[in-house]
């Protein structure tokens, strides 16, 4: 990945570690699939010779919920129900991300339907990232130090903004901010499962795939731009509310894992200030 502080107009100097801050920063987007997400637990469905396309699972056979009529109740069922879709509002989660060998507390708050804050806690300073509408901005906060105030612009901005949405992709495309392309019968592990094909509302496409049985998203893949392969793998979910979430999320690019994130608190519609997602003064 390259650098994410091309194009950035920048306020109250210039620390000579934000290049490198940033670009770890960034590799944090699996964390924001969560909210985004709101996903849920990956379960065993047993050995593939066990099961073909004819097995009744839960919510119809592996055939059957290649429909997208028959696909998105299920889905919604158990993800996010029809209430909730409707009032769920905000999610606050809180936990830790391991990169490069360190490990790091954060916490991401989001607020429907497009803002987001990402707080990373490094010791001996915090990072803090911004998202409302298509304004992306950086918070360095350093102790007995002036905060150091960031716009962030091109590829960086884009990337943050993509992390952005407030539900997963699948919801997200239900509710008309993207589309679901397909969905056919695949294999994960050895298992049965069903890979929903997305392009999402930044015309990115994207592949999830969903244990039948369950219908928990398992993973998600998708090709970047410069022709990696990210991928997302989602374990150990628990009930938040009436909303799954998965508590542990390993990150990857080209088999190589990037991050491993694990949750420790979350919770939905809590008070939350529509103005902590401002744009910083200093930067207006």
């Amino acid at each position: 990945m390259g650098s994410s502080y091309t194009n950035t107009k920048r306020k109250g100097g210039k620390p000579t570690q934000i290049q490198r801050l940033s670009k770890q920063a960034l590799y944090l987007g699996a964390i924001l699939l969560v909210c985004a997400a709101i996903y849920t637990a990956i379960k065993s469905i047993g050995n593939s010779d066990q099961s073909d396309a004819s097995t009744q699972f839960p919510h119809g056979t592996i055939r059957e919920l290649t429909s997208l009529r028959a696909f998105m109740p299920a889905y919604l069922s158990v993800n996010c129900k029809e209430p909730l879709l409707e009032s769920i509002r905000t999610i606050r989660i809180a936990g830790t991300v391991e990169s490069d060998g360190n490990s790091e507390n954060f916490v991401l708050v989001k607020m429907r339907p497009d803002r987001m804050l990402f707080n990373l806690d490094r010791v001996t300073h915090e990072i803090t990232y911004g998202i409302i509408g298509p304004e992306v901005w950086e918070r360095i906060r350093i102790p007995k130090k002036d905060d150091i105030h960031t716009m962030i612009e091109g590829e960086a901005a884009e990337a943050w903004r993509a992390q952005s949405h407030f539900f997963d992709r699948i919801i997200e495309a239900h509710l008309g901010k993207g589309i679901i392309t397909g969905i056919e019968a695949a294999d994960w592990n050895g298992n049965d499962c069903l890979k929903v094909h997305i392009t999402d509302a930044n015309e990115k496409r994207v592949e999830t795939f969903i244990d039948p049985f369950t219908m928990y998203p398992i993973a998600e893949r998708q090709i970047l731009s410069n022709g990696s392969i990210q991928q997302s793998e989602f374990f150990d979910y628990h009930d938040v509310d009436g909303i799954p979430i998965p508590f542990h999320i390993i990150a990857s690019v080209n088999n190589t894992i990037t991050t491993r994130t694990r949750i420790e608190r979350a919770a939905i519609n809590t008070g939350i200030m529509s103005r902590l997602f401002e744009v910083p003064d200093s930067l207006r």
